[in-house]
């Protein structure tokens, strides 16, 4: 970028110049009412006597005389971004050097139209919103002023504060911007529920019933026992007090049994209440079907419940709820949940966890918009351990 015509900085050479020009001046002494005018700096100069010639003088001995030392640390100006320096002489005027052009440009940071040091970005954006230090650093568009997560430029682009944390942009939107979440774990966990055996009789009405719980087959110990009545409710293991599985009711079924006839069971109909699916509830017949059975292949008439759970962790990387026991979200697949703090005026965002990447991370679906949003799996720590 070529060297720009600056007034303030037409100014003060000028100055410069009057400046010498008064301080010999100055020394005009009175002796015997008779006015001596010594010899000055300025018109000891062989040139063509006027000011203009002097100021241009002056201007190249500046140029001669002084470094301007670039502020920003050695490599800094990569991808586009200046390197810059404040000159000597003036807290408004400073020196850009563009990757692009090898050239230096002299600007008013105050000036509305000059040219900007860091991008897209106003110099007096950086003023106006109170972290004009960032604009003398290299790295002034990806800092993060006011520490809330959000990146100067990021603050920008979403016109919002950098210098109050409370001012950010919504953490996850469908706009391209990278999402403030990170998937920290997926995991996913297997059971079987199965009862015990009711009363063979379908005519005979069981009040209550016996709940087993199996980790992942069904052929070992139960993991959890639990004595139910209708209307209560049951967790995978005895530490689960979400009540995640309500008995509905006791109902009768017709199963086939070996000779192919068709025979009426008790059955109990369960409710998954945290299910994403539609089809929330289900049946389950007693007694249980060991692995490898037959009929384990057919859930029709299998006897017990397979459950297959895969549940996502997923942490707040910005906003109100960042660092925060509120910030860690533990959401199943196809579950919707709120992520705390999500929108820019601080309110909760609805989402739905719609897929898993064989990556790690996640797709998310916003409430109200059409596109999926992407969640990267957080980055592995350096394992900092001596070996």
């Amino acid at each position: 970028m070529a060297e720009q015509s600056n007034p303030g900085l037409k100014a003060i050479i000028t100055g410069v110049v009057l400046g010498v020009a008064s301080a010999a001046l100055g020394g005009y002494t009175m002796y015997s009412g008779t006015v001596s005018e010594p010899e000055t700096g300025i018109s000891g100069i062989k040139s063509d006597g006027s000011l203009t010639a002097q100021a241009e003088k002056v201007k190249e001995t500046m140029k001669r005389d002084f470094s301007i030392v670039d502020t920003a640390p050695a490599g800094a100006a990569v991808n586009g971004q200046p390197r810059m320096a404040p000159l000597f002489f003036s807290t408004e005027l400073w020196q850009i050097t563009r990757d692009d052009a090898k050239e230096v440009t002299v600007v008013d940071i105050y000036d509305p139209a000059a040219p900007s040091v860091h991008g897209e970005i106003p110099n007096t954006w950086f003023i106006a919103n109170n972290i004009a230090d960032a604009l003398g650093r290299s790295d002034g568009r990806i800092l993060d002023s006011d520490e809330d997560g959000f990146t100067n430029a990021e603050e920008f682009a979403a016109n919002t504060c950098p210098s109050a944390a409370s001012s950010y942009p919504d953490l996850v939107s469908a706009s391209g911007s990278i999402p403030k979440l990170e998937v920290v774990k997926v995991s996913t966990a297997r059971a079987i529920i199965a009862t015990d055996n009711m009363f063979a009789m379908s005519s005979q009405k069981p009040t209550s019933v016996n709940i087993r719980i199996y980790a992942k087959r069904a052929d070992v110990l139960p993991v959890h026992k639990v004595t139910l009545k209708p209307g209560e409710s049951f967790g995978l293991n005895k530490d689960d007090k979400s009540g995640r599985f309500t008995l509905v009711r006791f109902d009768t079924r017709e199963y086939p049994d070996y000779g192919g006839n068709m025979n009426k069971e008790n059955v109990i109909v369960v409710r998954d209440n945290e299910t994403a699916s539609p089809e929330k509830e289900f049946v389950i017949r007693a007694g249980k079907t060991p692995a490898g059975h037959a009929d384990e292949k057919d859930e029709k008439i299998v006897k017990g419940r397979k459950i297959t759970d895969t549940t996502v962790t997923l942490r707040v990387t910005a906003g109100s709820a960042a660092g925060k026991p509120e910030g860690q979200i533990r959401v199943q697949l196809n579950g919707s949940f709120l992520i705390p703090g999500g929108k820019a005026d601080g309110s909760e965002l609805r989402a739905t966890l719609e897929t898993i990447d064989e990556s790690g991370s996640v797709n998310i679906r916003l409430d109200g918009v059409e596109s999926p949003v992407n969640v990267p799996k957080a980055a592995a720590k350096a394992n900092s351990s001596k070996k």
